[in-house]
Order: C-alpha cells, then structure tokens, then sequence
C-alpha cells in the first residue's frame, strides 16, 4: 500500500509505504493537523503533518 501526500511549495509528493497506513484527526494547541501511522513488518511510524499544509493525498493499492 503506498500514500501519497501533495504539500504546498512542493512539487513532489511525500510517499508513505507500507503493508498498512492509517490517516487520523489530531488537534494540539488549536492546529490541526493529520497524523499517519504506517506498518511495515511488524514495526510502526508515525508522522504528523499540519493539515493546512496538504493540498491533495492519493492512496495506490
């Protein structure tokens, strides 16, 4: 599973891949922003990206 994430003032995207990617809410301090838990053989990572930021994500099975 692979998720692509479009920031603005970037052309390419971040690509997440893993055997699962969750995408979750999180708000701290009144910013928003997307959490995304991605698994890979067993192991977890999580990065957190200010959702005003995003401008498109695109998800490729």
């Amino acid at each position: 599973m692979e998720l692509q994430v479009y920031l603005k003032k970037n052309k390419e995207p971040v690509i997440f891949k893993g055997d699962r990617i969750d995408v979750l809410d999180f708000e701290s301090k009144g910013i928003k922003y997307k959490q995304i838990r991605y698994f890979r053989k067993g192991f977890s990572k999580s990065v957190y990206i200010e959702a005003s930021s995003i401008t498109k994500m695109k998800e490729n099975k």
